[in-house]
């Protein structure tokens, strides 16, 4: 993906106005938030200002921020101008899920096992990220969480709609903003101490269990949005403590008229909505939550230098956009989908569209896919194409056909394997030679592969 750059900010004061009535933003005359000067192409932030977009707002962002999604861009060592829509959408879904339906502060410890980062470099050359939206946060290949029913694409022109808001780090907090440029780390952390992974075991059987009784994406969305509480936005208490329309975490005492709560719930996503009554029903004041995770221990994203070992375990390892020629991938994907015939659906053939920030919404597709008992194409197809290592029960490399595996020799894909050290490294060398000499032979083209290799043949 090319470098997109700045240019013109599009944001008025007469567009931020609707969200201060909506108790989104403050009121302009506090001085938190301002709209860049008419001769401004790039950022010129004053002292403690941020890069803060208009769409985030809609999708779960809201002033003064709260310390998960403060403490969650320090582990990563990232700013909120590198997020894009999609990704502030996912972090606020996540915290919706973890207080309206698993009763328990956001843990980062279940984030870090379900979501992995993705980071857009400017170039080949130039290996800092895009200006904008150059970290991209999605589940990782193989998890069966809830589909939270994406659109296609992002607002179409979100990086033209900036401006700078203005935010106080809170006694003994992490300041939002930092003068270092942003250098991602950890966007793909693997293990977790034992305790944690028991907490995390308990929580995904939750979580499947609400799948299985019918949890859906409106239902995560009028949680949140519907009762107008705002996920990354510091709040007095959490959601499951929720008190009805007077309730003090409430962005605005007014309630949403039909129409324009459909509107706002169109923008950011295709749920389809039917009524606040429908399906599964959020934990409130009158609908007390069970206590099993409400204190548990270790919630927030650690600090810097105290991130416990098996966090920061191959934190050089990076999943990258950058070094992926898409033309390759196509093709290998369209040989791929070709084999399957029209068993698959059409995400699963590898038609599945970017949006504006690099993400691909393919979350339906494997859905879909599970839900018609045939095989996960998606995640199949992404573990190849895209060098994914994570573990799961699910992971299986696709076993080649003679003539695919005869096309698979013309191709070689550019994205290589991540390596963590140059031990690694030279046990992939070693692998892809042995693979490249048994070319000649009568081996299985299955057997050239693993759980943590490429499909790799000679151009």
């Amino acid at each position: 993906m090319a470098a997109k750059g700045w240019g013109k900010s599009k944001v008025t004061k007469e567009a931020l106005i609707p969200y201060v009535a909506a108790g989104i933003i403050p009121e302009f005359k506090r001085e938190r938030w301002r709209v860049p000067a008419a001769n401004e192409v790039e950022p010129l932030p004053r002292p403690g200002e941020f890069v803060l977009f208009l769409s985030f707002l809609d999708r779960g962002l809201a002033l003064p921020t709260s310390d998960f999604f403060r403490q969650l861009l320090s582990f990563y060592n990232i700013k909120v101008s590198d997020l894009g829509p999609h990704s502030v959408q996912q972090i606020a879904q996540f915290v919706a899920l973890c207080e309206c339906y698993l009763a328990c502060p956001p843990y980062f410890p279940l984030w870090v096992s379900i979501f992995l980062g993705r980071a857009t470099r400017a170039s080949k050359s130039d290996r800092s990220l895009v200006p904008n939206g150059g970290i991209t946060f999605q589940v990782k290949s193989g998890e069966n969480f809830i589909d939270m029913a994406l659109p296609k694409k992002a607002q179409s022109h979100w990086r033209k709609f900036w401006f700078y808001a203005l935010e106080y780090t809170p006694p003994g907090g992490v300041p939002l903003v930092t003068p270092e440029p942003s250098v991602p780390r950890r966007l793909n952390v693997r293990s977790l101490p034992k305790d944690q992974e028991e907490v995390v075991k308990g929580m995904r059987q939750a979580i499947q269990a609400l799948k299985d009784s019918g949890l859906t994406a409106a239902n995560m969305y009028n949680c949140w949005l519907g009762r107008r509480l705002v996920p990354l936005r510091c709040r007095a208490h959490l959601m499951w403590e929720y008190k009805g329309q007077n309730d003090c975490t409430r962005s605005s005492a007014t309630e949403w008229d039909e129409a324009e709560y459909r509107k706002a719930l169109a923008k950011v996503t295709t749920a389809a909505f039917t009524s606040f009554d429908d399906g599964l029903q959020p934990f409130s004041e009158d609908k007390p939550a069970p206590q099993r995770w409400q204190t548990v221990a270790d919630h927030l994203p650690p600090l810097a230098g105290k991130e416990p070992p098996e966090m920061t375990e191959g934190e050089d390892d990076e999943v990258d956009e950058g070094d992926r020629t898409e033309s390759d991938s196509e093709a290998f994907a369209a040989s791929w989908a070709q084999s399957w015939g029209g068993l698959l659906p059409q995400s699963a053939r590898g038609e599945s569209q970017e949006d504006d920030e690099g993400e691909e919404s393919t979350s339906s597709g494997r859905e879909r896919a599970r839900e018609e008992g045939r095989r996960p194409a998606v995640q199949a197809t992404r573990t190849i194409l895209e060098g994914a290592t994570e573990p799961g029960p699910s992971r299986t490399l696709w076993r080649p056909g003679p003539e695919s595996a005869q096309a698979s020799k013309k191709k070689v894909l550019t994205r290589p394997v991540p390596a963590a050290g140059a031990a690694r490294r030279r046990r992939e060398e070693g692998r892809l030679e042995e693979s490249r000499r048994g070319e000649e032979g009568a081996a299985d083209p299955a057997d050239l592969t693993s759980a943590r290799e490429e499909v790799v043949a000679e151009s």
